[in-house]
C-alpha cells in the first residue's frame, strides 16, 4: 500500500525538489503515471502540451482564467500557484497554504484521445480500465456521468488511498470534448473534501472550451 499513495502523491502535486538521482527517477515514473490516466490510449496518444499565456479577471466570484484551451472560474480564497504549475497543467490551492507538506489541491489539464463527443461511452470505458489497472486492488472506484453548466458532458470518478494515518482523498473530473478533455484532479489531504469539492465543481462548471 505504501508505494500506491506515494506516487499518487507524487504525481499529484509534488512539492519537495527532486534532486538527487534517485528522487528524480521516482518523478519521471510517476509523471508518466499520471500522463497514463489522462490520455487513456495508446502510448502514440501524448498528452497534449499548451501554453502558458492567459488572461485573468478577478470579481466577486472569483478569478477567471483564459488559457490556450478554455476558461474557467476559481472561488476566492484560491490561488493558482505558478511555482508547480506547468506548460500544460495548472495548480490551485487556498492562498497561503503553499508551504504545507500536502495542501489541499485541484489541478487541471488538457489532453488528447482517440474519441469524438459522441463516442464518450468508449472514452468512459478507456478510463475506468486505466484507474482499475493501477489503484490497489482493495480500493473502491465510484463513477458517474453528467452535464456541466455548459452542458458539456462529465465523468466524475472518485477513490481514496490510505497509508497508516494519511490518507488522500480524490476526485477526477473528466470534461468531454471532441478527441480532447479537460481533467480536473482534486487532491483532499486533510479530510475536508466539502470545500474542494465545492472548488472543483465550480471550475467544471465554469468551464468552457476556447473556440
Amino acid at each position: 500500500m505504501k508505494k500506491y499513495i506515494a506516487l499518487f502523491i507524487l504525481s499529484l502535486f509534488c512539492f519537495t525538489s527532486c534532486t538527487t538521482l534517485s528522487s528524480q527517477n521516482i518523478q519521471n515514473n510517476t509523471e508518466q503515471n499520471s500522463e497514463s490516466d489522462t490520455n487513456t490510449d495508446s502510448n502514440t496518444n501524448e498528452q497534449k502540451e499548451e501554453d502558458t499565456e492567459q488572461t485573468t479577471v478577478t470579481d466577486e466570484n472569483g478569478t477567471t482564467y483564459t488559457k490556450s484551451f478554455g476558461s474557467y472560474t476559481v472561488p476566492t480564497g484560491w490561488v493558482e500557484n505558478s511555482t508547480y504549475s506547468t506548460k500544460d497543467k495548472f495548480f490551485y490551492l487556498v492562498d497561503g497554504t503553499e508551504n504545507e507538506a500536502f495542501p489541499n489541491n485541484i489541478s487541471v489539464n488538457v489532453g488528447t484521445n482517440l474519441y469524438s463527443a459522441e463516442n464518450h461511452i468508449s472514452f468512459r470505458q478507456a478510463i475506468v480500465n486505466q484507474l482499475v489497472s493501477q489503484l490497489p486492488k482493495d480500493t473502491t472506484l465510484n463513477g458517474s456521468g453528467s452535464h456541466t453548466a455548459n452542458d458539456y458532458v462529465v465523468y466524475t470518478f472518485t477513490f481514496s488511498v490510505t497509508e497508516n494515518d494519511m490518507t488522500l482523498n480524490a476526485t477526477q473530473y473528466y470534461i468531454v470534448g471532441d478527441h480532447k478533455f479537460v481533467m480536473v484532479y482534486e487532491s483532499v489531504y486533510d479530510g475536508n473534501t466539502e470545500e474542494v469539492d465545492a472548488v472543483a465543481k465550480n471550475i467544471v462548471d465554469t468551464f468552457k472550451w476556447s473556440e
